[in-house]
């Protein structure tokens, strides 16, 4: 009899250690602050998350257009809540990051429109919602710095998250020290992480507002005008608020250095990233040296890709949708990274 035991225990513990990993999704959806209630997309999305309580969702900023969250301002608090009211009954993890459009469109008291975001994000999914993480870490990076700050998603899935705007806004800003040494500190931080989770065999989703490569809106040269309001006295409108303009924009030189830098640490882990942002309207699916870019910026607005051939990126365009609002799904399964869904139309990777 005890023998009989033994081995039924041996037979469920058996079973048991084979299983596979839990499936995890991971829910992608940028540029959602247009309507002040629920798109087609938010509304699509919610009934995923509800489909699926192993996952977690990030917002990939410019949560509330035109110019951030202001408390004062019924239709700004509409626009936000339109994207907080479909996670009350999720049972995920939930991501909200900054873009552009949250630090005020770039203007002057940008630092304090963000703050206002992630103090209103914060107390909402405290007070109205069932979402896993919300007495921990929602809004990130806080505090109106660059980041990088990180959470594991689950046993093997690491989330680093950073706010690109950090970089490019031309305004007061939270510094640690100098400006020159809070981007020190930010990249050896980020370089780090990552040397961390590649020894220790984690997957790596890096987060952002801003692409590292896209071939949307934002990845038009303009170069003459650039030139000009950069580096000749023109400058001079530049400094008037014309740059401001211009600073969205992959080849602005702000933007150009910090894409360098990161582009430099993420050589030194080939196959091992994948970094994810919105910014332009629209899904793109790009490999590029060795990393996995996604663009999924078609929360509630949309925006053309590119056609022209010489301005495609010299790498792997797998994905492009720019037709209808949407979002992305990344499945991971036994610490595969397998799935990539865009809204409507999916493809398998092994």
């Amino acid at each position: 009899m005890h023998k009989l035991i033994l081995y039924c225990f041996l037979f469920q513990s058996i079973i048991f250690y084979a299983q596979p990993y839990k499936p995890f999704s991971l829910y992608l959806i940028g540029d959602a602050g247009e309507d002040t209630t629920s798109g087609p997309a938010l509304l699509r999305l919610k009934e995923k998350l509800l489909e699926t309580p192993n996952s977690a969702v990030i917002f990939l900023g410019d949560n509330v257009y035109p110019s951030g969250l202001k408390t004062n301002n019924p239709n700004s608090i509409k626009r936000m809540e339109s994207q907080l009211q479909i996670l009350k009954e999720y049972q995920g993890q939930v991501y909200f990051i900054p873009g552009n459009h949250d630090w005020n469109a770039q203007k002057p008291n940008g630092i304090n429109i963000l703050k206002q975001q992630q103090n209103f994000v914060s107390d909402y999914l405290k007070k109205n919602t069932t979402v896993k993480n919300k007495n921990e870490k929602t809004f990130l990076p806080k505090n109106a710095l660059p980041g990088p700050e990180t959470v594991m998603l689950n046993e093997y899935l690491r989330l680093i998250i950073i706010d690109t705007q950090w970089f490019l806004h031309c305004y007061k800003k939270n510094k640690i020290g100098s400006k020159a040494s809070t981007k020190k500190l930010f990249y050896n931080r980020l370089d780090s992480l990552l040397n961390y989770s590649v020894a220790h065999d984690e997957k790596i989703i890096i987060a952002a507002h801003h692409p590292i490569y896209t071939n949307g809106e934002h990845s038009k040269k303009k170069q003459p005008l650039r030139f000009l309001i950069n580096y000749t006295p023109l400058q001079v409108f530049g400094l008037l608020g014309l740059n401001r303009l211009l600073s969205q924009d992959i080849e602005q030189p702000r933007y150009k250095r910090m894409r360098k830098k990161m582009i430099k640490i993420f050589e030194k882990y080939p196959n091992k990233i994948t970094y994810v942002s919105g910014h332009d309207h629209n899904l793109q699916f790009i490999i590029k040296d060795s990393v996995t870019y996604i663009v999924s910026g078609a929360g509630s607005k949309l925006s053309k890709i590119r056609k022209d051939k010489k301005t495609s990126i010299d790498g792997d365009f797998l994905m492009k949708q720019d037709d209808y609002t949407g979002f992305v799904e990344l499945t991971y399964d036994e610490k595969r990274f397998r799935i990539l869904v865009f809204d409507g139309w999916e493809q398998g990777l092994k």
